[in-house]
């Protein structure tokens, strides 16, 4: 079992002008400048992705301090703190109209992505499965998703907040990080690990890698999906990107670069799976990208920016609904075994 002895010292090795990729060891090029937190807009500040090209992995540099990283998600409209967002789903379908309403209805018929359903679950992983862990497992939503096949899931979670909701729902969830596995995670072995759009918040996205392998069974399989920067999506919003969301993501992937670090980890990548195409055309979608480019530009969104951003959604959707996964859709995800 890896620990995070050397982790602190990378951290200050990498506050340096040009940092080095953790894959290759080679500097990595100046990237996108994300002006703010979008989602924290007093308290935010300017952050830098750095890139390595040869494998297509991007991160902010300077990574931040260990104790800065919770104050990241004080906010109460994140995802798994379970409280509900200000416009209900009536007033977003208003403010997108008709022919933002339209897109998500036209990109339904061309979504071919691998979503993670309790089927698909029970798909890949091995039959008789006792042990199940998700890593960072937010509010435990998808514990239950695929907890249906095997005989106990635990969780670990370093947000108090959405790990109080996991537990809230039954669920044995404890504090810990990827690159930190608490004692009783760390005293088992698993049939089934999960890290589902965690990897690109981790500090050391290898080390996480590694602790997960050393937990598998000899027959368990290791699922990790993460957002995908190679995608028409990201590439045309770049820095409003929705799924960029700087500073709670320090790190950027791409099929290539998740492979790259799934076998630096010492993993076998048996499947490379992708989804997220019909969400890309959601109200709630184009609403986010609508108010990160007005935040950006330090103003309130208005309903011209909502309009340009549903126009912005059409020619996306004309220009992916028949395009390579790889273009098409907003997160890549591995299937791997020891």
């Amino acid at each position: 079992m890896k620990d995070v002895s050397g982790l602190l010292e990378r951290t200050a090795q990498s506050q340096g002008a040009q940092p080095r990729c953790p894959l290759t060891g080679t500097l990595m090029t100046r990237g996108l400048t994300v002006p703010m937190d979008w989602r924290r807009p007093v308290t935010s500040r300017e952050r830098q992705i750095w890139w390595n090209a040869d494998h297509s992995f991007g991160q902010i540099h300077p990574r931040p301090a260990l104790d800065e990283i919770p104050e990241f998600y004080d906010f109460p409209t994140y995802y798994t703190h379970d409280d509900p967002n200000s416009l209900d789903s009536a007033e977003e379908e208003r403010r997108i109209g008709a022919l933002g309403r339209l897109l998500g209805s036209i990109a339904y018929r061309f979504e071919r992505g691998a979503e993670p359903t309790v089927e698909w679950w029970g798909s890949v992983i091995p039959r008789g499965a006792r042990n199940g862990l998700e890593i960072g497992c937010g509010n435990g939503d998808r514990m239950k998703t695929f907890g249906a096949h095997v005989e106990a899931t635990v969780g670990i979670e370093p947000d108090q907040r959405a790990a109080a909701v996991a537990r809230e729902k039954g669920l044995e969830v404890h504090a810990g990080t990827a690159e930190d596995l608490p004692p009783a995670i760390r005293a088992r072995k698993y049939d089934a690990i999960v890290f589902s759009h965690v990897l690109e918040h981790t500090m050391d996205p290898i080390l996480a890698l590694q602790n997960a392998r050393d937990l598998l069974t000899d027959t368990g399989i290791l699922s990790v999906e993460v957002p995908n920067n190679a995608s028409t999506g990201s590439r045309w919003m770049g820095e409003r990107w929705r799924w960029l969301d700087t500073p709670r993501h320090l790190n950027f992937f791409t099929p290539d670069s998740l492979r790259a670090c799934a076998q630096s980890a010492g993993l076998t990548v048996r499947a490379v799976l992708f989804r997220g195409y019909v969400r890309q055309f959601m109200p709630d979608w184009i609403l986010d990208e609508a108010r990160i480019t007005a935040a950006q530009q330090r103003r309130a969104v208005t309903q011209a920016d909502i309009d340009r951003q549903v126009r912005h959604s059409a020619r996306l959707l004309a220009a992916t609904a028949m395009a390579a996964p790889e273009k098409k859709y907003d997160s890549v995800r591995l299937i791997c075994t020891r």
